[in-house]
């Protein structure tokens, strides 16, 4: 049998001026007390102001599909709730003079201190 599982991340934007705003804790907070999502499913990502969706284990589209469509509303209802948009773009706009923060977990901050990857500190 064939499994698939899929991860989306979508950027939280200022519904004014699309710039990045680093709300994710907020968002997943929010996100996570809806009971169309838990916790495991919205994870925060590299930037705060960057969130991710992960569907569980699926055994065909249709359901992937479902679960997709379960966890984008989840997250937009949970980002205009808290003041912002989710969008989905490659990359995040430039903010202005400073960087998005970087998330504080182990994994992300370890990132952000190797060298050549990161352009400024945050």
């Amino acid at each position: 049998m064939i499994t698939v599982g899929v991860e989306e991340e979508y950027l939280l934007v200022d519904p004014e001026t699309l710039l990045p705003t680093p709300l994710v804790q907020e968002v997943r907070a929010t996100a996570s007390l809806a009971p169309i999502a838990d916790e495991q499913e919205v994870q925060d990502e590299l930037l705060q102001a960057q969130i991710e969706v992960a569907t569980p284990v699926c055994t065909a589209l249709e359901e992937v599909g479902g679960h997709l469509l379960r966890l984008r509303h989840a997250v937009a209802s949970a980002a205009q709730a808290n003041g912002c948009r989710v969008a989905i773009s490659a990359t995040a706009p430039v903010r202005d003079v400073l960087p998005v923060p970087v998330t504080s977990t182990a994994r992300y901050l370890k990132m952000r201190g190797r060298p050549g990857s990161w352009s400024t500190s945050s």
